[in-house]
């Protein structure tokens, strides 16, 4: 088997080496998916050197999360960069199409289902739009036939596909006789006019979400950037009771952090005011004192939280970014990052902002997939009680601050829905007002309790609820339910959820949609329902699978076997789930559920995204319910160094995790000994 690996590794190489010989910028893959290991958007306009590719090989291709993996896929980055543009023929219709329309190149490589047809970039000055079939509006109806254009990637040979550590598939070239790869003719578009699309009939009125609450991002946004986010939506300028000192402190502190200090920071200031605040009814000098004491205010708390930057006299050390002197807008904003700024500014950084770590990340759009009855409601109703009512954890999960919760339970009776929030509430604390529920089943049509986010109209009720009960977090429980009559085949039909998603969390609101997942059939686990269409704007993909004991019943049921599944403990112990959970219950208690939470997609992978099991729970004396769960690689490391006193590099060693993360999650400096 080693040497098996070792024979794929020099192909590779060799292949990588090859690319880049041909000027092609290439990005290594997961060996387990179709998914960069690392952000590649530097690739999309610096080529890959030869350089990288050595070091990927000798020292392995880095990840995410800062590890290097010796195993990997590559994949090509179309585009100008490469030079290429790759129509991507993912099914024998799509197959068909390009045959029957002169689309197929004889340069292409056999995929998993299809082929893909390579061919040279026009390199005209204009970029080549990525186009996927039966969802572009300007690009062909058939679905499978995507073109991948500047911003895309295609797996590449020698890629390989692997199911349960079996090769399936190795990616090869297949070049017609007597052509080479300096033969790639340009790409012309040869299909037949009518089978482009013609524009959807889906055009919303954008919401006025003004009076939304928006959830805080984190300040590597331009606080710059925010305030001309919110002036757009305000339409005017901030004005009182708009928090204008808030805005503006944000700002001093922002550019103060950056190094803009004294007059160059005045400039800045003055020119943010002037543009963003509306300031009629206050003199110049009032103006004037006001920015002042907000700048002064910006130094003190900056030299309290970095006081290595200041000397003895209290004034800033050499600024690390220099504002030009003519101190107009773009000089005050147009400030690069040089060598010696790195080191702090890595440091400044702080994980992606989350509600509650990994499931719900600020801002972005979550989807909790599960088969009917499997407890996925259950589950995200528990999970978003405790972080509402302001627990630090649910289980492995760790909680951010208290977030206002807006639950839209299309699919429970009215009491279920009621009996459920009180349970939570009894279980894991007051939610007080943090904590809203919306139901079809409790609140009369009349009143705003129909609502069809198909309709137009509905649509624009949903921006009335949301000014009222202004949101952290919005829960849309199920999609199916929520958009009455959906196509979930129809990849124009999941344009319409996607566009509702987007609008909401472009706001700053976190949006959590519901959905189910299909039975499976003989060939294992289904997936969830509908078109592929519908991740395309999902951040993090969330499964909800019970396990049972029984075999049968899990069969009967589509879920987990208990004796399937495996937990290993950090002394080398086995455990199946349940007996795992059982071990950690209190005495006189019953184990009445246990549910497996796990991921699909996911658009920013971090050492937390775990498989893990949660055990719901009640006293057989009181009847008070409370759940027990395995362990995250945190929750393990903090266990390792505050109770058993061991450091760093021994938890790295035991948890497989890389000693710099568990040195941050014990708030250890990396520079420390």
């Amino acid at each position: 088997m080693a040497n098996e690996k070792e024979k794929f590794k020099a192909l590779l190489y060799d292949e990588a080496c090859n690319a880049i010989d041909r000027g092609w910028t290439i990005i290594p893959l997961s060996i387990s998916g179709k998914i960069p290991l690392n952000d590649w958007k530097k690739y999309q306009t610096t080529p890959t050197t030869q350089e990288e590719v050595e070091e990927w090989f000798l020292e392995g291709a880095p990840t995410s999360s800062g590890r290097r993996v010796e195993v990997f896929n590559l994949a090509l980055v179309t585009g100008a960069i490469s030079g290429l543009i790759v129509l991507d023929c993912d099914n024998e219709d799509a197959v068909a199409y390009a045959k029957k329309h002169n689309l197929v190149s004889p340069i292409a490589v056999k995929t998993t289902r299809g082929y893909h047809y390579y061919w040279k970039h026009p390199l005209h000055g204009k970029k080549f739009a990525n186009k996927v079939g039966g969802v572009a509006r300007d690009w062909v109806d058939i679905k499978g036939l995507d073109l991948r254009g500047d911003g895309g990637y295609v797996v590449m040979p020698p890629s390989i596909k692997l199911k349960e550590k079996t090769i399936t598939h190795q990616y090869k070239w297949n070049l017609a006789e007597g052509f080479d790869f300096e033969d790639i003719d340009e790409f012309v578009w040869k299909g037949n006019p009518t089978d482009i699309k013609s524009e959807e009939n889906f055009s919303f009125d954008k919401l006025d979400l003004s009076d939304v609450k928006v959830a805080s991002i984190a300040d590597s946004m331009s606080i710059w950037d925010q305030t001309e986010n919110r002036v757009s939506i305000l339409g005017r300028k901030l004005r009182i009771g708009d928090a204008t000192d808030d805005w503006m402190i944000r700002y001093c502190g922002q550019m103060v952090r950056r190094g803009v200090i004294k007059e160059d920071l005045y400039q800045s200031v003055l020119n943010y005011h002037e543009k963003f605040f509306d300031s009629e009814s206050y003199s110049n000098e009032e103006t004037e004192r006001w920015l002042r004491t907000k700048m002064e205010s910006a130094y003190q708390l900056d030299r309290r939280n970095y006081p290595e930057d200041y000397d003895e006299s209290g004034d800033r050390i050499d600024s690390e970014k220099k504002v030009d002197d003519t101190k107009n807008v773009a000089s005050s904003r147009l400030v690069p990052i040089y060598i010696n700024a790195v080191e702090r500014l890595l440091k400044e950084m702080v994980d992606e902002p989350y509600w509650c770590n990994p499931l719900v990340p600020e801002a972005t759009i979550t989807q909790v997939v599960g088969f009917n009855g499997h407890g996925k409601s259950y589950f995200l109703s528990a999970m978003l009680t405790a972080l509402s009512a302001g627990n630090e954890n649910f289980g492995p999960y760790e909680m951010g601050r208290p977030a206002k919760i807006f639950y839209m339970d299309y699919d429970n009776p009215r009491r279920t829905a009621l009996r459920r929030m009180q349970e939570f509430n009894k279980t894991f604390g007051d939610t007080n007002e943090h904590y809203a529920l919306w139901s079809p089943t409790l609140i009369n049509p009349e009143d705003g309790g129909e609502i069809n986010l198909l309709e137009e109209k509905d649509f624009k009720l949903l921006g009335n609820w949301l000014k009222v009960v202004k949101p952290d977090i919005i829960v849309i429980d199920t999609i199916r339910n929520a958009f009455r009559g959906l196509e979930e085949a129809s990849p124009k039909e999941w344009g319409k959820v996607n566009y509702v998603a987007k609008q909401i969390r472009n706001m700053g609101v976190s949006v959590i949609l519901v959905h189910h997942r299909n039975k499976p059939g003989e060939g294992g686990m289904g997936r969830e329902a509908g078109s592929t269409a519908q991740l395309t704007d999902v951040d993090t993909q969330v499964f909800v699978t019970q396990v049972y004991e029984n075999k049968a019943e899990a069969k009967a049921k589509a879920g987990l076997v208990d004796s399937d599944l495996t937990i290993w403990t950090l002394d080398g112990r086995e455990f199946s789930p349940y007996n795992y959970l059982k071990a950690q219950m209190k005495p006189d208690s019953r184990l009445s559920m246990v549910t497996q939470i796990s991921f699909g997609k996911i658009r920013q992978q971090t050492e937390l995204h775990q498989t893990h099991y949660v055990g719901w729970c009640e006293s057989l004396i009181d009847g008070k319910k409370y759940i027990v769960s395995t362990k995250s690689k945190k929750q393990q490391a903090l266990k390792l160094s505050l109770t058993d006193g061991k450091n760093p590099t021994q938890i790295s060693r035991e948890i497989k995790v890389p000693a710099y993360e568990i040195k941050r999650w014990l708030g250890i400096d990396n520079e420390e000994t």
